[in-house]
């Protein structure tokens, strides 16, 4: 009994409640159970790919990413003409004919400009771009205030972090392949194309010539993982896009001109720019193997600790924006 029947008390009837009626359903929709509060949903495969494809279109749409690109893809035209000025007289390009820009072979054969132009690009304006895009991959989230909204949906962070650093990978072989399709294209153009000579003396195909050429371009793209590792670790460190760019870019040509000092060639083996044109053993026959597994492995060893480096940071950190 109530305590108002002990009492005496009349006792009111409570109000009817009326029926809550369920929202109507669209046409095709599919009706499905409703997750509580406490509810989690882990994200698919499918979903994590659609992340992917999501940062992929933001990263390349960019008018900051379009403009790196278009300068890479100038780099092939200008030495191509400049080399074909210097060569209209007759006179030989570069001279001595050794050494990785291959630029004293451009003259007589067109896909020696690919060689060439990414021995020139790969120093600085490959990596720079790298770096560019590495140190905006989640500072610049921050900065733009959109970071906290990313983690909101069901990826979390590791995933998050690993997303950004495949579509950095992806913007790598990205750019690597403009400069050598810009170069291949240039080439073609201005010089003779045919069978060419490689470094060691020996005669090969232009077919063979060509599957060269993408090797070396997929060694030159491999070779960048290392600064898209650093640039991402750096990325997690700030809130700014613009200092984490700036600071990428800084620590690349610290490292280019430490790499150049004599008295540091005890250390100069572990700097991440060392190896990199080592692409050109691709060009010998047969291929010198050792230099180049160095390169792959100190990239390797790179990635590993910039991106637990980055990962550490990235799920630790207090994220205020």
């Amino acid at each position: 009994m109530s305590r108002a029947e002990v009492r005496g008390e009349p006792v009111e009837e409570p109000p009817a409640v009326a029926p809550v009626l369920a929202p109507a359903v669209a046409p095709g929709a599919v009706r499905g159970p409703v997750p509580g509060p406490g509810a989690a949903r882990s994200p698919s495969a499918l979903w994590t790919l659609g992340l992917f494809r999501s940062e992929l279109l933001i990263t390349f749409r960019r008018w900051r990413t379009l403009a790196l690109l278009a300068v890479l893809a100038a780099v092939p035209v200008l030495v191509g003409i400049a080399v074909k000025i210097e060569t209209s007289d007759g006179s030989p390009a570069g001279g001595g004919g050794e050494g990785p820009a291959f630029i004293s072979q451009v003259s007589n054969n067109g896909l020696f400009l690919v060689f060439t132009a990414l021995a020139a690009t790969l120093p600085f304006f490959l990596p720079m771009a790298i770096g560019v895009v590495a140190g905006d991959a989640i500072a610049g989230e921050s900065s733009a205030g959109t970071l906290r909204y990313l983690l909101v949906a069901p990826a979390g962070r590791s995933r998050l972090l690993l997303t950004k650093y495949a579509t950095v990978i992806a913007f790598c072989l990205a750019a690597t392949l403009v400069v050598a399709v810009s170069a291949l294209a240039v080439g073609a153009l201005l010089f003779p194309v045919g069978d060419l000579t490689t470094i060691s003396g020996t005669r090969i195909t232009y077919t063979e010539g060509l599957g060269r050429a993408l090797l070396i371009a997929l060694v030159v793209a491999a070779s960048l993982v290392g600064v898209a590792a650093l640039g991402l670790f750096v990325s997690t460190l700030t809130g700014s896009g613009i200092a984490a760019m700036a600071t990428t870019v800084g620590l690349l040509i610290t490292v280019q001109i430490l790499d150049q000092i004599p008295q540091l060639d005890a250390l100069q083996p572990y700097f991440f720019s060392h190896y990199w044109l080592s692409f050109a053993d691709l060009m010998r026959e047969p291929v010198y193997w050792d230099d180049l597994v160095k390169n792959l492995g100190l990239q390797a060893l790179y990635a590993a600790v910039f991106g637990s480096a980055a990962w550490a940071r990235f799920t630790t950190k207090d994220i205020t924006a």
